[in-house]
């Protein structure tokens, strides 16, 4: 297969088309196919020409996808469009390698000896602590953190102790993908000794039109989620010490 096609796994960022990173933004402009994501905007899409072929590949929350054939099928339309030397944007929310699958896609195109590129965007947690001005690190208080997938499986949490030993040091845990399990999740922490005193924010719709930041704790969320309904997509920054500025 000859290389004059790209794949471009590109990292969209937060949602806010100013915060895409200039390669990005050009190589979405210069697209002839788009293969993009849930969470991707109307705005972002517009940035690709009109006759660019565009095809939703998103996955949402108990939407009844097999995430596998989902992936397979995103595959295939990488080598059907190589195949016709077109540059392909692989558009992704966040980052392609928080979360988003952007490994598999990777060792694809490498096992089929497809011309690619990834392009690095601003993953929610970084895009929440600075719009929303609360530190993930800060001398003296904060010294790491911790990105955290809050699904579960059929054993509970995994790594469960890993995210107790960061909390119990005061430094954050961010929780991707969270929210529909936060109250289970709080309980889980809250039987390992993790103080109920805890603040737990939640950051929505980050960078988007709409953004809003609510904070409680940890022995309060459930009656917090009774009284209140984030809308998604949602970041949760669990820690002793986090404070917005």
């Amino acid at each position: 297969m000859g290389l004059s096609h790209l794949i471009s796994i590109v990292g969209a960022g937060p949602g806010d088309p100013e915060l895409m990173t200039v390669k990005a933004m050009n190589r979405l402009k210069n697209s002839q196919v788009v293969l993009y994501d849930a969470l991707i905007g109307e705005e972002l899409l517009n940035i690709a020409p009109p006759d660019a072929v565009k095809m939703y590949f998103g996955k949402l929350h108990n939407d009844g996808q097999d995430p596998q054939k989902r992936q397979d099928d995103i595959h295939n339309q990488f080598l059907y469009w190589a195949q016709q030397n077109k540059q392909i944007v692989r558009l992704k929310s966040g980052d392609p390698m928080v979360y988003s699958r952007g490994a598999e896609e990777i060792s694809f195109c490498r096992k089929h000896q497809l011309n690619f590129e990834v392009i690095p965007g601003i993953t929610a947690a970084m895009a929440g602590a600075s719009l929303f001005t609360t530190p993930l690190t800060r001398r003296g208080k904060n010294s790491m953190v911790l990105f955290y997938t809050g699904r579960k499986n059929n054993c509970g949490y995994p790594q469960v102790e890993s995210v107790v030993n960061v909390i119990q040091t005061g430094s954050p845990v961010i929780i991707y993908m969270g929210l529909c399990h936060l109250v289970d999740l709080a309980e889980c922490l809250l039987s390992y000794g993790i103080e109920q005193t805890v603040k737990v924010q939640i950051m929505c719709r980050i960078s988007q039109p709409g953004q809003i930041k609510y904070q409680t704790t940890l022995g309060e969320v459930d009656e917090f989620l009774q009284k209140n309904i984030p809308e998604t997509p949602s970041l949760i920054m669990i820690g002793k010490n986090i404070e917005s500025l």
